[in-house]
């Protein structure tokens, strides 16, 4: 293998890596576009969650006092068998 055969093979290798890269940033823009396209129909069909609803703990429910119990009757003392 001589100098000028490696140089070409390394270009070639660069201009392949360049188009690599081209093609992934390609599909990733491809992937965002129709995510964000995904959302906004989502949201037009109404099934998206409406945006000022606020999540269900952060709803406060008036809390009532619980209603006062008797105290419990006190047991006698066990009996001694003879």
């Amino acid at each position: 293998m001589n100098s000028t055969h490696a140089k070409r093979q390394a270009r070639r290798d660069d201009h392949d890596n360049a188009r690599l890269f081209r093609y992934g940033v390609g599909v990733a823009l491809l992937v965002f576009l129709g995510a964000l396209l995904y959302f906004y129909a989502v949201d037009k069909r109404g099934e998206a969650p409406p945006i000022d609803a606020t999540p269900p703990a952060a709803q406060t429910v008036p809390q009532t006092a619980p209603a006062p119990t008797a105290p419990a009757a006190e047991t006698p003392p066990p009996r001694s068998t003879p």
